[in-house]
């Protein structure tokens, strides 16, 4: 794995707070080769919320908010495993969030 990389999780550049935890959860699920963290913008997002937005070439796009700001997350999954990975992402968060 490359020098940046701990855990399945890049580390070159910040997290959101309370982030790192879960995206450590995420890069244990089979099929998650990579968890890139993205640009962090500004916003009006009050408590914590992470989900995934899209499909993209080479994965999944994630979204993670925590009070008053958002990141981007780029998940590097196989074609063939990406549905299978979208569901548990939302299995792993909607339980999180109820408890």
């Amino acid at each position: 794995m490359p020098r940046h990389f701990r855990r399945g999780v890049k580390r070159e550049h910040h997290f959101l707070k309370g982030l790192e935890r879960p995206l450590e959860e995420i890069a244990r699920i089979p099929g998650v080769k990579k968890v890139i963290p993205g640009r962090i913008y500004a916003s009006d997002s009050r408590g914590f919320e992470i989900k995934v937005s899209r499909e993209t070439k080479t994965g999944l796009k994630l979204i993670a908010k925590s009070d008053g700001s958002v990141q981007e997350v780029f998940l590097v999954v196989d074609k063939d495993d990406r549905e299978r990975v979208w569901g548990e992402i939302e299995r792993l968060f909607r339980v999180n969030e109820k408890g």
